[in-house]
This record gives C-alpha cells, sequence and structure tokens, in this order.
C-alpha cells in the first residue's frame, strides 16, 4: 500500500489544496503553523477508513466540527469566526497494483469509502480464516509521543494479529504495548528454549538504526530492557537520553507491530512489510549527528515501507533524495492567518540537496539569513551600523537633535552593556563625536 495524493476542501487552515507524495519517503517543511502536522492528520483519518466496521482501537477519528476552516470577519466591530463548508478528504493510494481512491465527508459514514473499506474487510477475513495475507503497517508518531503516552497501558488481550494495529492511528505514544510483548516472548523463548524469529527482527531493527547499539534484550534478572552501547556498555533503556529513547523505541514498536501483524515472515518481517508511517518532527530530541543518518536507516531497514514525516532538520534535508521534499513556505502562501489559497504541493522532482552545505540549506531552503552568524552577532553588526549614521547626523546637530540623538544612541547600546569591549568602542566612538556617553556611563 502506497499513497499517492490526497486532496483537502476546507480542513483546517486549507482552503483546497492537493498534496502528492514520493512513494518512499516525504519529508513537509516549512515554518511552524505552515500547515505540516495538519497534512498529517489528513492522512491519518483516510487511513482510519481502513479499518472501518473492525472494532478495532485504533486511535484514529474521523472529520469533526472543529476540523473545518474558519474565517475571521468583523461586523460594526464584532469579530466572529464563521466555519466553511463542504469539508471533505481524498484519498488516492496504490493497492495491490490498482488505485483506489476514497473520500470521507463531515458526518458520512463511508459511503464514498466502499472500495477502501472492502479492502481492509478482505484481509481481516483472510485472518480470521487463518490465512496469512501481507497485511500492511499503518502507523502515525505524534510530535508529543516522548511524553504524551496512553494511559491504558494493558496488552491487548484478544491475541489476535490484529492486535499490531491497537492505538496505530493515534499520535500519542503506546510504549506499554511493546514492552509487554517484548517480555512476554522472551519468556517463551526461555520457556519453549526455541528461538523466536519475531525478537530477532526487533533487535535487529534496533541494532541497524541506534548508533554504537551492540545488543538489545530483556533481562530477566534486572527485570528490565538492556541495550549494549560500545561506549557506555550496558544502560536500562529507561535510563537513556530522550532523544535516543524516543528513537529506539519507535523503531522497536515499528518492528514488533511488523511481527505481530506478518508473522508468516519471519525475521525478514521489516523488510518484506508494506504500509504507512507517519512521523511528526522525525529529528525530535536527536543529535545532529543521528539526524544526519536516521533517513537511510529507516530506508534500510524497513524498505517497503512508505514514510511521510515533518522536521526543522537541515541535516535532514540533506539526506533526502530529489522529489522527497514538500517546502510549504515555498508552494503554498498564505491568503490569512486562517487559509490557504487552493494550490498543489507536490515534491521539486529536479532539487537535490545531498550536495548543498548544511550553511546552503539553512538560509537558501530555510530562509534563515547569515547562518554563519549567531543571531546576536548580526544584531550587534547592524547596531554598529546603524550607530555610526547617527554619529554622522550627530556632527552637525544642535539642541533639541542632539537629546533625540543620545536617546537613539542609548537605545541601541543598552542590550550589548555586557559584551564590554564592545560596549566599551561605541562609547569611545560617541564621546568622539562629541555626544557625550551613555546615561549608563555618566551616572
Amino acid at each position: 500500500m502506497k499513497i499517492n495524493h490526497i486532496e483537502v476542501s476546507n480542513f483546517r487552515k486549507y482552503k483546497a489544496a492537493r498534496f502528492s507524495f514520493h512513494p518512499e519517503f516525504t519529508v513537509l517543511i516549512g515554518n511552524n503553523a505552515s500547515g505540516k502536522t495538519t497534512i498529517l492528520d489528513a492522512i491519518a483519518l483516510l487511513l482510519n477508513t481502513y479499518f472501518q466496521g473492525s472494532g478495532l482501537t485504533t486511535g484514529g477519528g474521523t472529520l469533526k466540527k472543529d476540523d473545518a476552516r474558519y474565517i475571521h470577519t468583523r461586523k460594526e466591530e464584532q469579530d466572529f469566526l464563521e466555519p466553511q463548508s463542504p469539508v471533505w478528504l481524498k484519498g488516492v493510494a496504490a493497492l495491490a497494483g490498482e488505485t483506489c481512491e476514497w473520500v470521507r465527508e463531515m458526518g458520512d459514514r463511508g459511503g464514498k469509502a466502499k472500495a477502501f473499506t472492502a479492502y481492509g474487510a478482505l484481509e481481516r477475513e483472510g485472518v480470521a480464516k487463518g490465512q496469512s495475507p501481507s497485511l500492511p503497517m499503518l502507523l502515525y508518531y505524534g510530535a508529543g509521543r516522548l511524553w504524551d503516552l496512553h494511559r491504558d497501558n494493558k496488552m491487548d488481550t484478544t491475541g489476535s494479529q490484529l492486535g499490531a494495529y491497537r492505538y496505530c492511528l493515534d499520535p500519542k505514544s503506546d510504549q506499554y504495548s511493546f514492552i509487554k510483548w517484548f517480555i512476554k516472548l522472551t519468556m517463551t523463548e526461555l520457556q519453549r528454549k526455541t528461538p523466536v524469529p519475531a525478537l530477532r527482527a526487533v533487535e535487529r531493527a534496533v541494532l541497524q538504526c541506534a548508533p554504537g547499539a551492540k545488543s538489545f534484550y530483556y533481562d530477566v534478572g534486572s527485570e528490565t530492557i538492556l541495550i549494549e552501547l560500545k561506549k557506555e556498555g550496558l544502560v536500562r533503556f529507561s535510563d537513556l537520553s530522550d532523544g535516543y529513547r524516543n528513537m529506539v523505541a519507535m523503531i522497536a514498536d515499528i518492528a514488533h507491530r511488523c511481527a505481530r501483524l506478518n508473522p508468516q515472515m519471519g525475521e525478514n518481517v521489516t523488510f518484506e512489510t508494506k504500509g504507512i508511517i507517519l512521523i511528526d518532527e522525525l529529528d525530535l530530541h536527536l543529535h545532529p549527528k543521528w539526524q544526519r543518518r536516521v533517513v537511510p536507516d529507516l530506508r534500510k531497514t524497513f524498505p517497503n515501507i512508505q514514510f511521510i514525516t515533518t522536521s526543522h532538520s537541515p541535516f535532514i534535508i540533506q539526506s533526502m533524495n530529489p522529489g522527497e521534499i514538500i517546502d510549504l513556505d515555498n508552494i503554498l502562501a498564505d491568503e490569512q492567518p486562517q487559509s490557504v489559497p487552493e494550490g498543489i504541493a507536490s515534491p521539486a522532482p529536479s532539487m537535490s540537496f545531498s550536495a548543498k552545505s548544511i550553511e546552503d540549506i539553512v538560509e537558501n531552503v530555510m530562509d534563515v539569513p547569515l547562518p554563519q552568524r549567531s543571531q546576536r552577532y548580526q544584531e550587534m553588526h547592524d547596531v554598529a551600523v546603524k550607530y555610526y549614521q547617527l554619529l554622522e547626523q550627530g556632527q552637525n546637530a544642535e539642541g533639541a537633535e542632539v537629546l533625540r540623538l543620545k536617546d537613539e544612541l542609548d537605545a541601541l547600546s543598552a542590550p550589548f552593556s555586557d559584551n564590554v569591549a564592545y560596549h566599551a568602542f561605541l562609547e569611545m566612538e560617541r564621546a568622539a563625536a562629541g555626544l557625550g556617553r551613555s546615561r549608563g556611563e555618566d551616572e
């Protein structure tokens, strides 16, 4: 299963837009509030249609009133927010070599999504009959996955393969399911004295993606999950740094869900399982070294998964191939704060980032001026230029004009009084121009 594109109408900030996705990896970039997470939420809502009628607890939702786009109007000094309609989402995906289209509307019951719903029902029916269909992995990891955990920490007790879909489309983290599953299979392996391929698949996935990891397992003696690192040695999973623990937990969760969903694939389950995984803020709490390698690691470990993610990291942008970046800032321009006008957003097919320096990406792609200099350094430079301009004006100034210039000079130099050398230099230049010293220096 691969999603080709989606269309949205009056969904949150988007008036009407179409987004196309690379079949392997797409990274959405843009400023905060540019609509990156909104696109992931739209995809998750569309994918949840796959489970319609299943009774599974996926955590996915349906279109609600709050999803409607609102526009602001002011009439006779009264402010109003008016919901816009119609609100709908359309998905186009490749399923088993064929193209499937479906639509979700506010308050509908899936009447325009029968083909996609039937596809999911058919595969679940196969599992119920004891068959082994290749089930798609559908997952959504939100930006709050490190701390926004499900309070429901009970493992799915039905024992069904389909339990792998538990909370799969809820952005909240569900680490408890993985931990309980991991412990259960470890104990099963010890009791039966027979290797469990699913455990090897999870361990291999973690070792492929976690820098410096040598082993990953549940230790019966200490009753905790341990990871062995080249430099640090054995470390409890709970003692890892936020970024490291977050990424290891996500990799292990993906792998364990694949192993449970498609047990017939054995140790190759992470390589063979297909599906779509959404990740908001892929670089969340990651060290820049890991940001640079996280995308290649995910490709290598889950080669048949389509990843659609968001990021603010220039290192991740640098690791992408042509056609895998959607820059929302440069494709869709805001019409007003609550609305993005009609437009089409597709990855730029000819734009390559791998040969660009981090400075080039930060400046030319992410629109951060002069990344080689700190913000404070740039402010100091701009102040110095303005300062000299005012000093030149003061050479011929008299009376009230001199006082005005002194006030401006005080305001310019005050924020940098902690930089003794810089502040002293400005004071010397000011005194030489005959404009005295700043008020703080005169006292």
